[in-house]
């Protein structure tokens, strides 16, 4: 679609001709020298993060300027007459989509080699994300309890584009409706920036990570860019005082320095603090190429240069980092961090050369513009083929570790979870249970938060053995009374336990949780001693779990990855017993204290069936028994099973049992 209209910028009230040019803006060293800081800053936090505090508010530079040099080619197209959505948006592709391709299949071919089952189809889902500029939105539906840690995740930095990405695809078509209503382009966007900045405020309270990863709360920062335009491009009145360049230029600079330093990964963010770097970067860009620091500071060759490849730089930094803290299993050394910062400039500087140069060489071909979205497609093809087949674990050198491999997945019997939520009236996300046999009432009920989940297999299959029904209720801290305040999950705790104490087929009642007694919190042995007490007094079997050994390292590192030679495997892979007897000596203490009052609870410790006298084990005979840092596999949930039916059976010789399958 071509607009021909007189070349004015904005509606009847303030219409202002400007003389025809090309659509545009002309090149700034200066914002590339910005687009420098920007990069710069990202790569530094996400590299050492103890080093630039803020650097990650980079990204909000990135923001700014974006609006600001795509609101100019719009609005320029539109007063000349000149715009056009298939230019536009062939300009999108030629300058987006050589280096993401590039990056998306490098990534795919490393985690062909590298990458176990679950972080190669979580890498798919990944690609088909960012493939379709929805990574924002796939992050944000994957925030969660069972969440994959951010480090571990190499795409992850692509929310930022999704948004960008969005942004080019609203946006013009608004300003095109605005201009042909004959609306002020600069009071549009004003408004619109002031109401995303409303919502950014008001949804960080409540709504944390959908302000943080979708556009609503997000997109203000590319509208203030979008305004700068609108104002820079609207001639000044006859008469009216000159922007004061210089004091504009120091100024911004004075706000991106105290963001870096001021503003941390702990604070609520964006909210308020995202205007120091957003507004720091609209007065760089404000002041103009002629102001002394933009001149000098902004414009040298270096910030140049890394402004030119910036946002290959971007793309390259995240995988590179990422993959190793996949491969190393945790935090890499320094030195570690260091290449992977070196090989992504160098990367970056080979793919702005030989990639993204030579293409708009030929930017008035087509055929550049159909290969690339042939590639993107193909691409997104490939990602959402590994993701549907579950990171294809028969890759050569996966089969070998393929048992150990499932080990590190999340199993769950979620058409089970469903039944047993609509036999109870569950209806929130808050509230979960299983039940072993749906239709049937239910005799033991194993209650817990996650340290209850991991064990909910082996209990299920002993108790099944005895021709008992358990029933598992998914709670935060499972004892009575505790203040819940605004969590939901702890709100929804208190009812479990009355379910489980009014229940009359419920006879034997476990319980599972991470949480420790310290003298610190005495309102927990509290409500521990109260549960004990209403669970025992109405003639219920209570059986206290307590806890498993946690590992200091991630047990992937037990498994030996093929194809990367620099990968640790961990030898032993075991915690010293000597360590865990220190962690729990105090809550050992409190809790033996505590069951002396009450003599008929029994204390089971699984931590116990995977210690011997030097060693907490996190893999026995060959087989994972955790998942992660602090949760058993699901072998390990079995193992404990196992250990926990020999265990009852010394405690109840006279009991009859099966011996399990």
């Amino acid at each position: 679609m071509r607009i021909d209209k007189d070349p004015v910028i904005s509606g009847p009230a303030a219409s202002v001709r400007i003389a025809p040019r090309s659509d545009h803006p002309a090149y700034r060293p200066d914002i590339d020298g910005l687009r420098a800081l920007a990069v710069l800053s990202v790569v530094a936090f996400h590299a050492f993060p103890d080093l630039i505090a803020g650097g990650f508010v980079g990204v909000d530079i990135f923001f700014v300027i974006s609006g600001f040099l795509i609101s100019s080619i719009i609005m320029q197209g539109l007063a000349q007459g000149t715009f056009s959505f298939g230019t536009f948006y062939a300009r999108r592709i030629r300058r987006i989509f050589p280096a993401l391709v590039l990056v998306l299949a490098a990534c795919s071919l490393f985690g062909w080699f590298a990458l176990f089952p679950d972080e190669f189809k979580q890498l798919g889902k990944h690609m088909l994300g960012g493939a379709g500029f929805v990574s924002n939105v796939v992050l944000f539906n994957e925030v969660g309890y069972f969440d994959t840690a951010a480090a571990t995740k190499p795409l992850l930095h692509l929310w930022s584009l999704g948004i960008e990405e969005q942004f080019y695809i609203a946006w013009p078509v608004l300003l095109l409706l605005a201009w042909k209503w004959r609306l002020n382009l600069l009071a549009v966007s004003a408004v619109l920036t002031l109401l995303s900045f409303v919502l950014n405020v008001a949804g960080l309270a409540h709504w944390p990570n959908a302000t943080f990863y979708l556009p609503a709360g997000r997109v203000w920062e590319l509208w203030i860019g979008a305004t700068l335009a609108a104002f820079l491009l609207k001639p000044p009145a006859p008469g009216a005082a000159p922007l004061p360049r210089a004091l504009l230029a120091w100024s911004g600079l004075g706000l991106i320095a105290l963001a870096l330093v001021l503003v941390t990964k702990d604070a609520s963010f964006p909210g308020w603090p995202a205007l120091l770097p957003t507004c720091g970067a609209a007065f760089l860009i404000a002041a103009g190429p002629g102001a002394w620091p933009n001149r000098v500071l902004l414009s040298n060759r270096v910030m140049v240069w890394f402004g030119l490849i910036s946002y290959p730089l971007y793309l390259w930094h995240w995988p590179l980092l990422s993959f190793a803290q996949i491969v190393e299993s945790g935090l890499p050394r320094p030195a570690i961090r260091a290449a992977a910062v070196l090989l992504a400039i160098a990367l970056a500087w080979l793919t702005y050369r030989l990639l993204e140069r030579p293409l708009r060489r030929v930017s008035h071909a087509r055929w550049p513009v159909a290969l690339l979205v042939a590639l993107m497609l193909a691409v997104a093809a490939g990602g959402a083929y590994v993701w549907r087949n579950a990171g294809l674990p028969l890759r050569p050198g996966i089969v070998e570790n393929q048992h150990n491999n499932k080990a590190l997945v999340l199993v769950e019997d979620a058409d089970n979870a469903a039944a047993c939520k609509l036999r109870y009236g569950f209806t929130t996300l808050y509230q979960y249970c299983l039940l072993d046999k749906v239709h049937a009432p239910p005799t033991v009920a194993l209650i817990g938060d996650s340290h209850g989940y991991h064990v909910v297999a082996g209990l299920t299959r002993h108790y099944r053995e005895q021709g008992d029904n358990l029933l598992f209720l998914g709670t935060r801290h499972p004892f009575w009374g505790l203040p819940a305040a605004d969590d939901e999950y702890q709100k929804a705790t208190q009812p479990m336990l009355e379910l489980a104490l009014a229940t009359p087929s419920i006879k034997t009642v476990l319980i599972s949780t991470a949480v420790k007694l310290h003298s610190g919190w005495p309102a927990l042995t509290d409500a521990m001693r109260e549960t004990f007490k209403r669970f025992t007094e109405a003639g219920k079997h209570v059986i206290f779990m307590n806890d498993i050994a946690w590992l200091d390292f991630d047990p992937r590192a037990c498994i030996k990855r093929a194809g990367v030679i620099s990968s640790n495997t961990k030898v032993p892979c075991a915690v010293a017993r000597a360590t865990f007897d220190k962690a729990g000596a105090e809550h050992d203490a409190m809790l033996a204290e505590v069951l002396r009052e009450f003599p008929t609870v029994e204390l089971f410790s699984p931590a116990m069936q995977l210690c011997d006298r030097q060693f907490c084990w996190g893999m026995k005979d060959g087989r994972l028994m955790y998942r992660d840092t602090n949760h058993l596999s699901y072998d390990g949930d079995l193992f404990i099973g196992t250990a926990f039916s020999a265990w009852q059976r010394a405690q109840h010789p006279q009991a009859a049992e099966k011996p399990l399958k």
